[in-house]
């Protein structure tokens, strides 16, 4: 297991070169002169003269594989240069930020867990009842409904009408609330049915009616084995969707004026911010790989018949 932990750490490196490569590539291919866009966003009128001064400030008259290289390095040391809007380092800007997306994120996680597992348990093992036809209707309800417009739905119910919780803003868990269950809907569309799907499979295998012969309690069987076995797909949902959740709460964020990462690099799409914008593709890039390790490691815990091998493989 200590030398699959290894080969999946170190493949990460590749990994993210190609990332870098493929932000550094896309930005340069971008009809947008950083140089100009940085000239703008100061509300600098660009001249020639100004133009070639800022591109010679900024490296961009070197090769481009020098300047990929310099950018590689940069970043290897967390630094992802200087906002043109602000001024201020990127990487203090967005660390700034992140901990409300990740306090949103986690949030969103638990109320997605809180909700999906017991439905999604509980159907599976009644199919056809009431519980069953509830995981069902939320699975299409959170499924289809756009989250932006379930947030204003929320925000004219539970604050406009009954005044419970806040509109927008942070401070308090009371903030926390409704931002979390717009971002955890269509989670708990996904895990209910991937919950309630597996259940049903592991039901009908050999290892629950061979544990029934042996005369093991219902609730033991259900709870131990059948539920560990079932939560597998669900994790890796879960692996898949940490990454999107981190980088993919602009929506909610610009709903409830939430003062996270997303709607920070909405703000520097709008203004042409473009180290920003490839501060956020990166990091981006990073969660998603972290995450699908993260998974890897969490599955080999719940099954352990998965080899090291076998996930590799895999």
């Amino acid at each position: 297991m200590g030398i699959y932990i290894t080969n999946r750490i170190l493949a990460i490196i590749p990994i993210f070169l190609l990332a870098t490569l493929l932000t550094f590539g896309l930005i340069h291919m971008s009809p947008v002169d950083p140089a100009e866009a940085y000239l703008t966003a100061a509300h600098i009128q660009p001249t020639e003269e100004i133009l070639a001064q800022k591109r010679q400030e900024f490296g961009l008259d070197q090769p481009l594989y020098i300047q990929y290289l310099k950018s590689v390095i940069k970043i290897s040391q967390a630094d992802f240069g200087t906002s043109y809007v602000s001024n201020k380092p990127v990487w203090d800007e967005v660390s700034s930020r992140m901990s409300a997306t990740i306090q949103l994120a986690l949030g969103s996680i638990l109320t997605a867990i809180a909700v999906s597992v017991p439905v999604g348990f509980l159907a599976g093992l009644k199919k056809g009842s009431g519980i069953d036809h509830l995981s069902r209707f939320l699975s299409f309800f959170g499924a289809s409904i756009p989250s932006f417009w379930f947030g204003y739905l929320l925000i004219i119910f539970f604050s406009v009408k009954l005044d419970l919780f806040p509109v927008e803003g942070i401070g308090t868990w009371k903030h926390l609330v409704l931002p979390s269950i717009t971002l955890a809907l269509p989670l708990i569309a996904l895990y209910t049915r991937l919950l309630r799907a597996s259940v049903i499979e592991n039901l009908e295998k050999p290892y629950v009616l061979f544990a029934r012969t042996r005369g093991l309690q219902e609730k033991l069987i259900l709870g131990k084995h059948v539920l560990r076995m079932a939560i597998s797909p669900m994790v890796t949902g879960l692996g898949m969707n940490l990454g999107k959740l981190m980088t993919g709460t602009i929506i909610v964020e610009a709903v409830f004026s939430w003062p996270g990462f997303g709607r920070y690099f909405i703000e520097a799409i709008f203004n042409r911010d473009v180290p920003v914008i490839q501060c956020y593709v990166l990091l981006a890039a990073a969660l998603f790989i972290i995450s699908n390790l993260v998974v890897d490691l969490i599955q080999m815990y719940i099954d352990p018949r998965i080899s090291s091998k076998g996930i590799t493989e895999r």
